[in-house]
């Protein structure tokens, strides 16, 4: 039997950034940040309509801050995700480097 292998597109980017960070919650309407050099890993499988995304910070090897989630795509626009309530503008700024549509996005969390 011949089989052919489906070669996936698929996209991966690591960068970091420094930062100032703070955790928030609904309860906490000010928040103490501090400057950490934050760690972003962003993949986009392409053929699938989805991705996945991480970041943490460099210091503590994200014992102090770190967050995980998946990300959904019709096409190439970015229409869903999940893991935090509001999605970090550095990762949607890499998915549209990457090529993503990101306009409704950008406008639904107020990123410039």
């Amino acid at each position: 039997m011949n089989q052919k292998s489906k070669v996936m597109s698929k996209e991966e980017r690591s960068f970091e950034k420094v930062r100032y960070v703070g955790w928030e919650t609904s309860m906490s309407p000010i928040v103490e940040r501090e400057k950490k050099t934050m760690k972003y890993h962003v993949c986009w499988i392409k053929d699938e309509e989805r991705g996945w995304w991480e970041l943490y910070d460099e210091e503590s090897g994200g014992d102090d801050y770190h967050a995980e989630g998946t990300l959904g795509f019709s096409g190439n626009e970015l229409d869903d995700y999940d893991g935090v309530f509001s999605l970090d503008e550095e990762i949607v700024k890499c998915l549209e480097e990457m090529g993503a549509d990101v306009k409704e996005m950008k406008e639904t969390l107020d990123i410039n």
